[in-house]
């Protein structure tokens, strides 16, 4: 059968959000059935997402790939090594422009984590590697705080909530403002303040899904669109950005559309006017700035990159009102750099790869990597917003 990707729509007019579907129309290169802006949401045979990539060819919405995997500000599945500041809040672009706050900025680390730097985490952290958390500088934690091994080294942590730790305990203070559970065979040296103690056996499951079955199969769904899409609606060719020659702009109105590779020696700059899905075989590698413009209050995109995005100079990537609307997903491995002037207002999807921060830097939505290498302080707003994707999925 012939499949297609969904895409969400933008809060609106007609419904709460739509699906994108090529197939709805009748076949590849109709124009989907959504970019009228009326039915309900549109359902196509693709199964590959997070936790469901068996193959099957079961019916899936995107939006549920969104909720699934955008769930914290931060998920690494390598571990987290910094000696420079990480923050993270968090907001509901919905609701308006980002105000500093929010505490549903959770970070998850599947691995351990070695920081020399304050750790500010505005949301639940869970650090799940059994060699636990070496640190020389304060952490602080919102909400929940789990730790799969010890934690140390003669600091000042806290927790708004719950803390559990699977190992011993080598802090200059512990506070936690709920229940303190530890194994009884695990050890405990400096000052601790808790509601109550309790000693029981402490496992801390991984919180981010990196396993190889539970990734979202991103070049399949890449080459699944080669014919399945509405380039010829547009005259776009697939080739039309490989070796392309000084700047650029490409305007994308809704549709779903495909390229192969991406490069060429000038700015790119992607216009999105409409509810789009824009699928590129191999990289997108590029050696001038690179910008994805929102142009009209219901445009949203949904950029999947079998390979690699990487650009010599900036990054401008979708707007900081509305985090929620650009989910960018990357499926190749190496390293993304993103340079210290880089504008990243998006949820990037990048399992296989680590992204490396040559500056200071502030992130509206989120981020799941591989690794988080960070040269320089590092800010996340979490867009709770993204937790909402899924509202108009019927029920499978």
């Amino acid at each position: 059968m012939i499949r297609a990707l969904v895409l969400l729509a933008a809060i609106g007019a007609c419904s709460a959000r739509d699906i994108v579907a090529s197939n709805a129309a009748g076949g590849s290169g109709d124009v989907p059935t959504y970019c009228t802006g009326t039915g309900p949401p549109i359902l196509v045979g693709d199964g590959i997402t997070v936790g469901e990539s068996d193959g099957s060819g079961e019916n899936i919405c995107t939006g549920t790939i969104a909720v699934r995997t955008f769930v914290r500000a931060l998920c690494t599945c390598e571990a987290y090594v910094a000696s420079t500041p990480l923050v993270t809040d968090s907001y509901d672009s919905a609701a308006g422009p980002y105000m500093p706050g929010g505490t549903t900025g959770d970070v998850g680390i599947d691995d351990l984590v070695q920081a020399s730097a304050q750790l500010q985490i505005g949301g639940a952290f869970v650090i799940a590697g059994a060699a636990g958390a070496a640190l020389l500088a304060d952490l602080h934690v919102a909400h929940d705080l789990a730790v799969g091994g010890h934690l140390g080294s003669g600091v000042a942590v806290t927790a708004g909530g719950d803390a559990q730790i699977a190992g011993n305990i080598d802090l200059a203070s512990l506070t936690v403002a709920g229940t303190l559970t530890v194994p009884s065979s695990s050890t405990i040296a400096g000052t601790v303040t808790a509601s109550s103690t309790v000693r029981a056996p402490v496992t801390v499951t991984p919180p981010c899904a990196c396993g190889a079955s539970d990734l979202v199969d991103i070049p399949m769904f890449v080459s699944d669109h080669s014919t399945d899409n509405q380039d010829a609606l547009i005259g776009l060719s697939p080739d039309r950005l490989t070796g392309f020659q000084g700047d650029q702009t490409l305007d994308l109105p809704c549709g779903i559309y495909y390229l192969g590779p991406v490069h060429g020696n000038g700015a790119l700059t992607l216009r999105i006017t409409g509810r789009v899905a824009l699928l590129v075989s191999g990289d997108m590698a590029l050696s001038a700035p690179f910008t994805v413009e929102l142009a009209t209050d219901d445009a949203e995109l949904d950029l999947m990159v079998s390979g690699l995005l990487s650009s010599n100079q900036a990054m401008t990537i979708g707007r900081a009102d509305h985090p929620s609307r650009t989910r960018v997903y990357i499926g190749g491995t190496g390293t993304i750099d993103l340079s210290g002037d880089s504008s990243i207002a998006s949820n990037i999807y990048a399992p296989r790869a680590a992204i490396a921060l040559s500056g200071t830097t502030t992130i509206y939505g989120s981020l799941f990597v591989r690794r988080l290498d960070q040269a320089a302080p590092v800010t996340i707003h979490y867009d709770v917003d993204i937790r909402r994707a899924d509202v108009a999925c019927p029920i499978m």
